[in-house]
């Protein structure tokens, strides 16, 4: 064999030890791309030491020569060499195109899902778990999972589209939003975009859905709506009007009282000038704040009355400015002040008519004082002349004025605090049936219709001052009706709340009402105002006092009641009396009157700081038969009554002195006799001091001015106590 080719097939087999070991094991160290070249290589070199062994051989018959190879072969080697390159190339393009997806996919914190054409899960994302809290896995293995776990307000949605989907197969790319139900029970919320999906010939596979969290933005997005709506929801409860306007005026927000109080709608309102909505003019009221806030960029308040909305309000304005501090609106408000400004003026006509009250006490006092010294005078003169004395006529004449007179210190006094005289727990029907009946009797122009309460609470006042109460009602009532009309009284047991006894200064409670109305003219809104004032009279001149509704009222504040008045012009009056209910029970009333003037022979102190009323009484006592000792002040009387106690059966003492009051005097009196006897006399009545000072074990009370019938029955009726 020639030499070159023993090199030849030695060449031929290096050339295929070296392919089969790029075959079998060179993939471990060379990369694709560099093992397909080097193969092409050993193969070309393998089949070209082929040719020259077959030729050197001489083996030329059945195989090729070198030049068929070197011709034909070469270039299909080439060509072999190059197509498997381009395969390569592409198919290394390819796996690092699925490569960058499926990183992409793992990597990405929205979850995907693939599904064939049968509607079965054939890929889903590790962010599946994250989101849903459900693996992979889980949802390939069952094709039910993912519409199982749709939320119930978003699954009817899906189903739609999961029909559509069934249906016709191809749909166009779409974005649903959709609510899931957690692994873990709790809802999450996502974006899902689906889209086709289609093999390399283009044909429909199933879809996918990329579904994107968005449960952080939905929760922010139903915070911001829960917060829009509990502002509205705000806006809307306050009782006060609330509008915000433009730095034009115009209303761009109102709430719903507003709405309510100019009784239309909030839709109505907006684009509304406030002044046009609110006060029906073209521009604004003098003491709208409005111009102030603009010009200062400060809050400012001010009263003001509306007669579009019948009522007082304070009206409230404050700018709205920008993040960079620019002026762009106002806050606007109106807050109903109306009722308040009516219990405020309640309050200072309460506390005017208490210092007129305390005033009118006062008068009366000193009055009583005077009227006293004038009946102790008549008093002693007709116990010395007979009927046919040509003065008697003129001394009765006096006492008769003295009498008017005290009736006339008795209304100041029941309009004056503390002008209560004999307590008593009372039967209110009983005593507005006594009183309407008489009255009934007398006017009967008038009908009268009465309505009273079964099982009326009893109630402590002083009988004499409640009849004169009602009696000026009636009157009252039968003035305001010249042509005749209805009277009606009826009675009821009422429970007063803190909110409506608070501006009359009483406490709450159970209360008796009796109410008066009447079918007269009516009393307009200004009169109503001065209705109860002492002296304020509607009547021409010398036709009253003025004093009828002013002692009426006096009265039932001294009880503890309420009086107040409703009318309207040419509708009727309706006057209300409220009088606290007692505990107490029913008693039965006891009168006694002396017929005749009594008689006696005890000693007497009689301590007052009026010389009139000492003078006048000593004479009166010592008519009677009593031997009279007097003192001209508290301190005197304490120290006579010291030095003859022994003989002083009984004293009288007047209440209200200067340096030693009737209380103090007392006290000292009874520590020196704890069984002393004392009539408490004033020009007061019996009510506030006189009934401590009874409290305290006083025996007696006398009301001057007093004559010798009413002064002997009190002096005998003491001193016959055992």
């Amino acid at each position: 064999m020639h030499p070159i080719a023993v090199l030849d097939l030695f060449s031929l087999l290096a050339s295929s030890a070296a392919l089969f070991f790029l075959l079998r094991g060179g993939k471990r160290f060379l990369t694709r791309d560099t093992k397909l070249l080097l193969t092409g290589l050993f193969s070309f070199i393998a089949l070209y030491n082929l040719c020259l062994f077959f030729e050197w051989s001489g083996i030329t018959e059945a195989f090729v020569t070198v030049e068929d190879f070197t011709g034909a072969l070469v270039p299909m080697w080439w060509a072999f060499v190059f197509y498997a390159f381009l395969q390569e190339t592409a198919g290394r393009d390819l796996r690092e195109s699925e490569e960058g997806y499926r990183r992409l996919v793992r990597q990405s914190k929205d979850a995907t899902f693939q599904v064939d054409l049968n509607g079965r899960i054939t890929f889903a994302s590790q962010a599946s778990r994250a989101i849903l809290g459900y693996r992979p896995e889980d949802f390939i293995s069952d094709p039910h999972l993912l519409i199982g776990i749709v939320h119930p307000d978003y699954r009817h949605q899906f189903e739609e589209f999961w029909k559509e989907y069934h249906t016709e197969g191809v749909f166009s790319e779409r974005l649903l939003a959709l609510g899931w139900i957690h692994k873990d029970g709790h809802t999450v919320y996502t974006e899902n975009v689906f889209t086709n999906l289609f093999d390399a010939d283009s044909n429909l596979i199933g879809f996918q859905t990329i579904a994107r969290d968005t449960t952080e933005r939905k929760r922010a997005e139903e915070a911001v709506v829960q917060a829009k709506e509990d502002w509205e929801n705000t806006f809307d409860a306050m009782t006060d009007m609330v509008m915000l306007l433009d730095n034009e005026h115009h209303i761009i927000r109102v709430n719903k009282a507003a709405a309510d109080a100019l009784n239309t709608t909030k839709e109505s309102l907006v684009h509304q000038k406030c002044y046009e909505a609110v006060h029906e003019r073209s521009k604004p009221i003098s003491k709208c704040p409005l111009l102030l806030t603009k010009k200062a960029l400060e809050p400012h308040t001010a009263e003001i009355t509306e007669p579009n909305l019948d009522g007082t309000f304070m009206c409230s304005t404050s700018p709205i400015l920008n993040r960079a501090g620019e002026f762009t609106g106002y806050t606007h408000s109106l807050k109903d002040i109306t009722e308040s400004k009516r219990l405020e003026a309640q309050l200072q006509h309460a506390q005017r008519m208490e210092a007129i009250g305390t005033l009118a006490g006062g008068i009366a006092h000193d009055f009583n004082n005077v009227l006293m010294g004038i009946q102790g005078h008549t008093s002693l003169m007709l116990l010395h002349i007979d009927s046919d004395h040509p003065h008697f006529g003129h001394i009765t004449g006096v006492e008769e004025m003295v009498h008017r007179g005290a009736e006339l210190t008795r209304q100041l006094l029941g309009f004056a605090r503390g002008g209560k005289y004999e307590v008593k727990v009372t039967d209110l029907n009983e005593l507005v049936e006594k009183s309407s009946e008489m009255f009934g009797q007398t006017r009967k122009e008038i009908t009268v219709g009465k309505k009273y309460q079964q099982g009326i609470w009893p109630v402590e006042v002083d009988r004499t001052q409640i009849e004169q109460v009602l009696l000026n009602l009636y009157v009252n009532a039968w003035q305001a009706m010249p042509h005749g009309g209805d009277l009606h009284v009826k009675t009821s047991n009422v429970e007063l709340d803190a909110s409506y006894t608070k501006p009359f200064g009483v406490s709450p409670g159970n209360y008796v009402k009796v109410s008066v109305n009447d079918t007269g003219i009516g009393i307009d809104k200004a009169t109503q105002q001065k209705i109860f004032d002492p002296f304020f009279t509607t009547k021409e001149m010398g036709r009253g006092t003025g004093l009828g509704l002013s002692s009426a009222y006096g009265i039932i504040k001294n009880h503890g009641g309420i009086i107040n008045v409703y009318s309207e012009k040419d509708k009727g009056s309706s006057f209300n009396l409220y009088l606290p209910a007692s505990e107490k029970e029913f008693a039965e009333r006891e009168d006694r009157l002396a017929d005749e003037i009594l008689k006696g022979t005890e000693t007497i102190l009689l301590v007052d700081d009026e010389d009139v009323v000492v003078d006048v009484g000593e004479e009166m006592l010592e008519a009677m038969g009593y031997k009279v000792l007097v003192a001209g002040s508290g301190k005197e009387g304490v120290d006579v009554y010291k030095k003859h106690k022994e003989e002083i059966d009984m004293v009288i003492l007047d209440m209200i002195m200067p340096d030693m009051g009737g209380g103090e005097a007392y006290d000292k009196m009874k520590e020196e006799d704890s069984d002393v006897k004392v009539i408490l006399s004033s020009g007061y009545s019996i009510d506030g001091q006189a009934t401590e000072i009874l409290g305290r074990g006083c025996n007696g009370f006398i009301q001057k001015p007093f004559n010798m019938k009413d002064l002997s029955g009190k002096v005998r009726e003491i001193l016959e106590e055992r």
